[in-house]
C-alpha cells in the first residue's frame, strides 16, 4: 500500500508541474480530451509447480478516458469491472491512473509508455448456506508500467494498452509468487 501512495504522490506533482507548464508546453493545437469504451483483461499468473494453483484469469469492460497535455505527454485513467473466466462467483473492479509518453497523442499514428498505479476490488459471492452469507471482498493496489500502440482520426482513436503490474499485494494475498501480473484492453474513444 506503501508503494502505491508513493505512486500517486509522484504521479501528482508530475501533473501539477506539468499543468503549470501549459503554454510552454503546448506546441501546436490538438485534441485535448478523449473519452471512450473498451475491453479489460487482466491475469495474474504462476507457473510454478504449486498444487491446485491456476491463474487467475478475468475478462470484461472498461470506460477510458485520456487528458492530452501535449502531443508527447498525456494522463490516462480506466474504470474497469471484469468476472473470473473460470469461476463466476469472483468479479474484480477497480480503476488505474497513467502518465504516458508518446510519438503522437493527437492525429496519427502512436506508440507510448508510462508509469502510473492501479486500485481494485475483489469480490465473492458464493450465494448463502443456512441462512450464512458466503460473500468477502478484498482489495489490491500498487504501482504498474504502460505500454501501447494506437492511431488517431480527427473525431476516433483506437489503442492497444498492456499494463505490467506489480505482484507483491497478490502475493501478500495468495501466499504464491506470481511470475507476473498484466492488465489491458483494446478502446475505442471519441475526441473533443
Amino acid at each position: 500500500m506503501k508503494k502505491a501512495v508513493r505512486a500517486v504522490a509522484g504521479l501528482a506533482v508530475a501533473v501539477c508541474m506539468m499543468m503549470t507548464a501549459g503554454n510552454a508546453m503546448a506546441d501546436e493545437s490538438g485534441p485535448k480530451f478523449k473519452l471512450g469504451v473498451g475491453t479489460y483483461a487482466l491475469i495474474i499468473a504462476d507457473d510454478s509447480s504449486q498444487v491446485n494453483y491456476k491463474d487467475a484469469e478475468f475478462y470484461g469492460g472498461a470506460l477510458v478516458g485520456t487528458a492530452c497535455f501535449t502531443k508527447h505527454v498525456a494522463l490516462r485513467g480506466a474504470f474497469y469491472a471484469a468476472e473470473n473466466d473460470d469461476n463466476s462467483k469472483w468479479d474484480v473492479s477497480g480503476g488505474d491512473l497513467q502518465l504516458l509518453l508518446g510519438t503522437n497523442f493527437y492525429q496519427g499514428f502512436n506508440v507510448f509508455g508510462g508509469i502510473g498505479v492501479f486500485t481494485e476490488t475483489w469480490e465473492y459471492d458464493g450465494g448463502s448456506i443456512g441462512g450464512v452469507s458466503l460473500k468477502a471482498d478484498k482489495d489490491f493496489s500498487g504501482a504498474q508500467a504502460s505500454f501501447g500502440i494506437g492511431y488517431s482520426w480527427s473525431k476516433v482513436s483506437l489503442d492497444y494498452v498492456v499494463n505490467v503490474r506489480d505482484t507483491s499485494d497478490y502475493e501478500d494475498f495468495t501466499k504464491v509468487d506470481h511470475d507476473y501480473a498484466v492488465s489491458g484492453g483494446i478502446n475505442l474513444s471519441y475526441i473533443f
